[in-house]
């Protein structure tokens, strides 16, 4: 378990750190927040308040107590640079797992797999193909530095047509789907993916900043398989992303078994 420092953190970021804490553990990665003056003495990661100048002093001399602890340093601006991780404000959830993850492959780069996720952070996932169809330059930010911190290979489109000339000439495991897009929304998206039967398989996850009964239908017969209401939360992320990788292993599964039980074809030898 990393012991991690919070360093005159604001209670509403606190609170997003912890929720962030909660939702690694199901990844395999344990996170300790160190509170007592002898926690914080041995923590391991410090998260503190790069705009605080009490939080900085505090910082600078647990480095020169501790060399080897990590930080990750929030603000607005650039804080002076040490070497240490930097997380722009206004912090999310997304941020922080980035952060997260860069921080505890710092500390310690060689640790061993376990239970189906890297030690580092990375998940097994890291050969799946993702394409994120947004017009908004922050949502496919977001999701391709979120999915990118798996190891996930994340190409975006800022139109659903070019979305549909890149589904044309690649091979893609995932599509996130804006509904609201300039020229073909993205329902008849939607639609056109589900049509091809080529493509029909891919799960489709439809972005959307409302979800109403009447939204949900629209998208249920446009056949997306999954709605994930913007802000994207990372908790719904991860979820999806754990779905995905069970689905594809029963597909993978189902596959072998299939070959293990097809006949062996029969070879006939004609004599002349």
């Amino acid at each position: 378990m990393t012991s991690v420092a919070l360093m005159r953190m604001p209670t509403p970021e606190v609170s997003l750190l912890r929720s962030v804490f909660q939702v690694v553990a199901t990844r395999g990665l344990s996170f300790d927040i160190a509170e007592t003056p002898d926690e914080i003495a041995k923590a391991e990661i410090v998260v503190l308040d790069a705009d605080n100048t009490t939080a900085m002093a505090l910082w600078s001399a647990l480095k020169e107590q501790q060399p080897g602890i990590i930080g990750i340093l929030v603000a607005k601006k650039p804080p002076p640079a040490d070497g240490q991780l930097w997380v722009q404000r206004p912090l999310n959830s997304m941020k922080v797992l980035a952060a997260l993850g860069k921080a505890d492959l710092k500390r310690a780069p060689r640790r061993p797999e376990q239970g189906g996720i890297a030690a580092d952070g990375t998940s097994l996932l890291k050969d799946l193909r993702v394409l994120v169809i947004d017009d908004s330059e922050t949502v496919r930010k977001q999701l391709e530095l979120a999915l990118g911190d798996q190891g996930i290979d994340v190409q975006t489109a800022e139109t659903g047509e070019l979305g549909l000339h890149m589904l044309s000439t690649c091979q893609f495991d995932l599509i996130f789907l804006d509904v609201v897009l300039p020229g073909a929304d993205g329902y008849q998206i939607c639609k056109t993916i589900k049509r091809n039967k080529s493509k029909q398989r891919i799960p489709v996850v439809m972005l959307t900043s409302r979800s109403s009964p009447f939204d949900r239908v629209k998208g249920a017969l446009a056949g997306c398989d999954t709605y994930l209401t913007k802000p994207v939360e990372l908790r719904r992320l991860v979820e999806i992303l754990q779905k995905h990788l069970a689905r594809r292993a029963a597909l993978d599964r189902s596959q072998d078994v299939a070959l293990a039980i097809s006949p062996t074809p029969q070879v006939h030898v004609l004599k002349g």
